[in-house]
């Protein structure tokens, strides 16, 4: 079965050795809005309408949707803004974390899929340490063999609108370049940038993208402010 966007992104990130997601809780956070909202748009729930500032996300009524979760990330974008939408699905400036619940969902239907399982275990005896094994290697290194695919020579007009979507996450949140033996972080991010800009999908999941990164950005920026005048005192 073909999995979702978040749920390929999860496999792509999930460090083999340690069993544990990336500790990036804003990274993590809009990963996992985008990737939901692609999938939504991908799926054919969501079309956007307009072009610049009065660009909104649109319900299709095509349905029914693969998963609550997506029925829910139309709901919510439904009339919004890009920008808005990634951050309504995502909760991201709210008190409650929308992502973090959609990610532990998918983590869940991963491992009563068989494709990961828990492997938790006690540090010294007794700290409780969370870890997460590949039961069934398959479809993370199915994903894997496609997203460089997509970002090889000739790509990515061959690859399937899902993979050059999931290329362009990892890429907006620096996820990208563990993946590519052989190049160099800014090599990483100029081809995923690439990728983001062309002519491979639809109008809303590249919005999608872009607010992602965005968010990023404006996060990346305003922790080096707030450093600089904590330092500064």
């Amino acid at each position: 079965m073909d999995r979702t966007i978040t749920e390929e992104y999860l496999l792509l990130v999930l460090d083999r050795g340690s069993g544990r997601l990336p500790a990036d809780p804003v990274g993590m956070r809009v990963a996992t809005s985008g990737a939901v909202l692609a999938q939504a748009v991908l799926d054919g729930g969501l079309v956007l309408e307009h072009d610049g500032e009065a660009a909104r996300l649109v319900a299709t009524g095509a349905g029914p949707a693969r998963s609550a979760e997506v029925a829910e990330a139309v709901a919510l974008a439904d009339g919004h803004l890009p920008k808005d939408a990634v951050s309504r699905i995502g909760g991201i400036g709210a008190w409650s974390d929308r992502a973090g619940v959609l990610r532990r969902r998918a983590v869940e239907g991963l491992v009563a899929d068989g494709v990961l399982r828990r492997a938790d275990r006690r540090a010294l005896g007794v700290f409780p340490v969370r870890r997460l094994e590949l039961a069934d290697a398959g479809p993370a290194d199915d994903a894997l063999e496609r997203v460089r695919a997509a970002v090889a020579p000739g790509g990515p007009e061959s690859a399937e609108a899902r993979t050059v979507a999931l290329v362009a996450l990892l890429g907006a949140t620096g996820r990208l370049h563990p993946l590519l033996p052989g190049r160099t972080a800014d090599e990483a991010r100029r081809r995923a940038e690439e990728v983001a800009d062309g002519d491979w999908a639809a109008p809303a999941v590249r919005a999608a993208v872009r607010e992602v990164h965005a968010v990023l950005v404006t996060t990346a920026v305003a922790a080096v402010v707030t450093g600089s005048v904590v330092a500064g005192g």
